[in-house]
């Protein structure tokens, strides 16, 4: 089914969400995005009695007084709390108000107000306590911002069965002009500013101030409340406890840099800051929906990963299966490579159990890239010989790369689980020492969808995996042409137990609705990003059955 969002279809939903100057695809009126609040308006990290609203006073150089306001109609005619907050440089303007004191399960309406000048109103909710039917998520990640128009972010502006946004990380992107995306955005306008790779405060303020200046994003943020995460890119491409790939000596301490980009994401996101925590790092939660579902959030990238493993190092001397096998228990397999801390796993494992304890049906896990195992297919096939003659010296290195990984076995990814083999197993434990065998992992990073299954080291049912393509981000081997990119997706399948259907040649976001019989996801695509004009289509999906104690695909 194709959905094409016309101007009179985009008016009657926002009017019965009572939100008619956000949620559509073109802003009605310029004017409502006014210049005292050009970032807009967002919430996000909710509890049962509080969450947090946010927004940022723009164009201001001198402290500034805002007053706040939320409640149960979007006419204001009954406050159910108010107050002023005073912002200045040292938060770059930006207002982040935890309000307290407020009802479960409930809507909201919140807005801002400078020297009688309003924000648009927003519309947010707390989370449930006791009996909940049902639930609708929309799952996204990786929005680059010179790939494309935040179209994914529109759609899910635009979808009223959604009640929460869980979003995977990779919210921007931290390269220059020169650097991943910007030969398209060049072409569209998109041009990441600032034009370098951000690397200090300034820098990683002035990216997330571009990005929420997108017509999307402003319509999502203002329609739904956020669940986010970080992934690498809000800081720097894969990194690790000690550096980042894309971190060299001549830019700086590692530890400044990532220090200026955490404070800028707690600045300019609709998240709790840190309790007892001065470096914001130990960044996780577990957000409870009444007797449904459990989220828990993990925290992969800062606080416990080792090094990431280089093929570049290693694949050229990797000739024979004996020298892969070898590579994969000696390297990669290493007993003492971590994914998260030992603070982290302490934390899942009292929420999972916490979870069971009070008889919740769904325990679902935020996680940034992909847990499932995956080795890279064989591509001695008829069509990948005859595709090599048509590509330049990048495609053919890369089909080169693959056909090697797939000769002998080898994971595509070592940025991903796969590349922690033994910290995948100790995360299975700390499930199952807490008496878990149906987890519902929650994936993003790839750009790709995905439907796995998961087994422990003695093959038995963890649970299922959803992974999330991305907003605008492509798959590297998209550049190969969109057949390949199927050809490989099927390979994946039919060489991967776990991998049950994949797709890397599609951008946009996943529904996920659960009850207390099953789930159901749609894995929905966006038909453009070059432009804002764009249709939707659901290309996939999949029902869950969920008996109790495992989790399984219908």
């Amino acid at each position: 089914m194709t959905h094409k969002i016309t101007r009179r279809q985009v008016i009657k939903l926002a009017s019965g969400a009572i939100l008619l100057p956000i949620a559509c695809s073109h802003f009605p009126n310029p004017q409502l995005i006014n210049l005292m609040f050009s970032h807009g308006v967002a919430s996000g990290d909710p509890d049962q009695t509080s969450i947090v609203i946010w927004t940022r006073v723009s164009n201001s150089k001198i402290p500034v007084k805002v007053n706040w306001f939320i409640s149960t109609d979007s006419a204001f005619k009954h406050m159910d709390s108010e107050g002023q907050y005073t912002t200045d440089d040292q938060r770059d303007y930006t207002v982040k108000v935890v309000v307290k004191d407020l009802k479960p399960g409930e809507m909201y309406f919140y807005k801002f107000e400078v020297e009688g000048v309003s924000s648009i109103v927003g519309q947010t909710r707390t989370l449930p306590v006791g009996h909940v039917k049902e639930l609708t998520f929309a799952v996204a990640t990786c929005s680059n911002f010179p790939f494309g128009y935040f179209n994914t972010y529109d759609a899910i502006a635009n979808d009223p069965s959604i009640d929460l946004v869980i979003h995977l990380g990779d919210y921007i992107y931290e390269y220059g002009v020169d650097g991943y995306g910007g030969e398209t955005g060049k072409r569209l306008g998109r041009s990441h500013e600032p034009s370098h790779e951000i690397l200090n405060l300034d820098d990683y303020r002035q990216r997330h101030a571009q990005y929420k200046t997108d017509q999307g994003s402003l319509a999502m943020h203002a329609r739904h409340p956020l669940i986010v995460i970080w992934d690498d890119h809000e800081t720097a491409n894969n990194p690790w406890m000690g550096g980042a790939n894309n971190h060299q000596e001549n830019e700086g301490s590692w530890e400044a840099r990532r220090a200026a980009s955490l404070q800028a994401y707690y600045e300019w996101m609709p998240i709790r800051d840190p309790a007892n925590d001065d470096t914001g790092k130990k960044y996780w939660r577990h957000y409870k929906f009444g007797d449904l579902a459990s989220l828990i959030t993990l925290e992969g990238r800062h606080t416990g990963r080792s090094q990431q493993i280089s093929y570049n190092e290693h694949l050229s001397s990797i000739d024979t299966t004996d020298k892969a096998q070898e590579f994969l228990h000696s390297v990669v397999g290493a007993q003492n490579r971590n994914m998260l801390s030992q603070e982290m796993e302490e934390f899942l494992k009292s929420e999972l159990e916490e979870s069971v304890q009070s008889n919740r049906r769904w325990r679902i896990i935020g996680n940034q890239t992909v847990i499932a195992k995956s080795s890279s297919p064989k591509l001695n096939t008829q069509f990948f010989d005859v595709l090599r003659k048509d590509l330049g010296t990048k495609g053919i290195n890369m089909l080169d790369e693959l056909t090697h990984l797939g000769k002998f076995d080898l994971p595509a990814d070592l940025d991903t689980w796969d590349g922690y083999p033994v910290a995948r197993q100790q995360f299975y434990q700390v499930a199952k020492n807490a008496g878990v065998h149906d987890l519902l992992v929650l994936s993003g990073d790839s750009h790709s969808y995905w439907a796995n299954q998961l087994f422990d080291e003695n093959k038995r049912s963890m649970g299922l995996e959803l992974g999330a393509t991305g907003i605008t981000s492509p798959r590297s081997i998209m550049q190969l042409g969109e057949e390949a990119m199927k050809r490989y997706d099927e390979l994946n399948v039919e060489h991967n137990q776990e991998i049950v259907w994949a797709d890397g040649r599609h951008r946009g976001f996943i529904r996920l609705h659960i009850d207390h019989h099953g789930g159901h996801a749609d894995f929905i695509a966006i038909s453009n990003v070059d432009s804002r004009l764009y249709e939707t289509k659901i290309i996939h999906s999949v029902s869950i059955i969920n008996n109790g104690s495992m989790l399984n695909f219908d």
